[in-house]
């Protein structure tokens, strides 16, 4: 197949670049290069630097599959220019859908189980609610509608994935904002002082990435026409088990403070959370990193 992947070497994008450039014709576009070096085999890959809100149809005619994970990426641009997330997650989506429309039979969006804000019910399915909290999830739920419009009026195949929180090699581990988990993996093996909200004490579902991307492919490849996934481990885990997992692999103790999050984080971000993805797992895929021998390999990946 020829496989189009916007924001294609981001942390997403360039892991799923990797992996279906195996087997496949792969080009990304990116907003800038400076992600190239998550290519493990940069020959293979296309690298077409432009932002998605400025694609053309002739660069998706062709394209036999379109992966879109351009997106912005936290909640914290409604800060500083509120209509950052606007126009990537929204105008973008719709430049790439009308680009789109006419020459491309599959598309597949990455979306974010954030768009479910904090459920009243757990655990959360394809069919809960969504109550997005901040304007980065909004925006991501917009888009998904977007594509849902456009699928139904131009009859092309769509799914959509909603992904928990992923980590794992390959994602920075210097922004609070964005990989926060990979963040305090990199400060518990240097021995760091880690200050947690409310201690910690809340739960998490967290994917790491080879298994991310193993369920993006198998959507891509296998998944009926229309259909909505919730990809996740399926198994939450208190934050207070991974810190402990952190200590025991690194053999450092950081020392673990509590602070309440700010009024900021308060309005806008996740308590607790957990995913029933028994939907994905009938079509064949299931996660097979657990958070203890993920946690060893991005410890590894950042080095000693």
């Amino acid at each position: 197949m020829k496989v189009l992947i916007t924001g294609g070497l981001g942390f997403i994008g360039g892991a799923l670049a990797n992996r279906l450039c195996r087997e496949h014709q792969v080009t990304v576009l990116t907003r800038s290069e400076k992600g190239r070096s998550r290519l493990c085999e940069p020959d293979r890959v296309r690298v077409k630097v432009g932002i998605v809100e400025e694609i053309t149809a002739a660069e998706c005619a062709g394209m036999d599959l379109v992966i879109h994970c351009a997106s912005t990426v936290d909640n914290y641009n409604i800060q500083t220019d509120p209509y950052l997330d606007v126009r990537t997650n929204c105008a973008g989506t719709i430049a790439l859908l009308e680009a789109c429309k006419v020459h491309t039979p599959k598309l597949l969006f990455v979306s974010t189980f954030f768009v479910y804000g904090n459920p009243s019910k757990l655990p959360v399915d394809e069919h809960s609610p969504c109550e997005p909290l901040g304007l980065y999830p909004a925006t991501k739920l917009c888009a998904e509608h977007f594509c849902k419009i456009y699928s139904r009026l131009h009859s092309f195949h769509l799914n959509i994935c909603r992904l928990t929180n992923v980590y794992g090699p390959g994602e920075v581990f210097d922004n609070t904002r964005k990989g926060a988990f990979n963040y305090l993996i990199h400060r518990a093996q240097l021995g760091e002082p880690i200050d947690l909200y409310r201690g910690g004490d809340f739960f998490r579902d967290y994917l790491y990435v080879d298994d991310a991307i193993e369920a993006l492919a198998t959507v891509a490849l296998r998944a009926p026409a229309g259909e909505l996934y919730l990809v996740g481990s399926g198994e939450p885990v208190p934050f207070k088990d991974l810190m402990d997992c952190l200590h025991r692999l690194t053999g450092r103790k950081s020392v673990i403070g509590s602070i309440e999050p700010p009024q900021f984080h308060q309005v806008v971000g996740i308590t607790n959370f957990s995913a029933n993805i028994a939907k994905i797992k009938a079509l064949g895929w299931a996660p097979k990193v657990g958070y203890e021998e993920g946690i060893a390999r991005t410890l590894e990946s950042y080095g000693s």
